[in-house]
Order: structure tokens, then sequence, then C-alpha cells
């Protein structure tokens, strides 16, 4: 699920209190909860591990509920480690309250790879293509590609999977 989704869904509790996602939180590559806001504007939180299921409605169990975590925040510059201007943070992606990716633009980087703060930085371990893979003069990957599974899985499909490794070089 991308946190995108998440902001501003209706959140009901079994008790049957309610109100909207405003902010999601985070802490170690981990969601640790919501925060919401009632139809008084009045701010509360959710825990994480209370959620009971997310669908067109936030369910979530009635509990006391720590403030842990930052707000993730999208929009944030994206650079990778030499300084270079790489995109727009756009989204995450998250599974059993684990971040997986971070969307920049149309790439998918691991959530591993970044370090989140006033800008995301990429870290020296994010594998980004330097120049196109290409067989018989089509192009497989472009260029700024990061090298994921995915895009490993694709490369080697179309016969090229060492090539694509070593473009990263």
């Amino acid at each position: 699920m991308k946190i995108s989704a998440l902001y501003g869904k209706r959140a009901v509790s079994t008790a049957g209190a309610t109100g909207y996602v405003i902010a999601v939180n985070a802490a170690g590559g981990k969601l640790t909860g919501f925060v919401c806001a009632d139809e008084n504007e009045k701010k509360f939180t959710i825990n994480a591990n209370a959620v009971k299921s997310v669908k067109s409605i936030l369910i979530y169990h009635e509990q006391p509920a720590e403030n842990a975590g930052e707000n993730l925040r999208l929009g944030k510059p994206v650079f990778d480690c030499d300084g270079k201007y790489i995109g727009k943070l756009t989204d995450y992606t998250v599974e059993k309250n684990v971040l997986r990716w971070a969307h920049v633009g149309n790439k998918k980087f691991s959530a591993d790879d970044i370090v989140d703060g006033d800008a995301v930085i990429l870290r020296n371990s994010a594998r980004i293509l330097k120049s196109d893979v290409k067989k018989n003069g089509k192009v497989i990957l472009k260029k700024g590609t990061p090298l994921n599974a995915e895009t490993l899985e694709k490369a080697r499909a179309k016969g090229e999977y060492v090539q694509a490794n070593l473009k990263t070089i």
C-alpha cells in the first residue's frame, strides 16, 4: 500500500469514534502510527499495531497511543551521495507496517537505501544505471533507473542481466 493513499482516509474505531488521517508517522523503517483529526479538528493518534484493516476506511481498535516516530513528508528533494538532484519524493510503499520502497517520480528505491531528513539522500549502496541497457538497439532499461529485484528480473528475462549489473559501475 502506498502511504499517499492513507492521507485523508476516514478512520473509524471499533468503539465508533471517527476522524481523518492527517499524518503518517514512522521510526526505524517501520510505521508507528497515524495522526488523525475528528470533525472538531481535535487531534488524536492511532498506533499502527491497533489498525484492524485499511480499505475504503481505516478501522482501528481503541487503545492508548504514544506519539512515537516522525511524520513522513512527501515532496522532499532527493539527492544521491554525490549531491546530484534525482527528483522529489512522491511516495512510500508499505508492506506489513514496514517501509519497503521510496518512490521518486517513476523510479523506485529500496527504503533501506535512503536517509530521510529535511532532504532525502540515497546511500552509496543504491545501485543506479549510469547508461542505458540496450539489446539489438532497443532500450530495455533507461539511464538513472535504480537496479532492484524487479529491474534485474526484467533484464534477466531479456538476456541482459550481466550488462545491467555492469552499467551500475
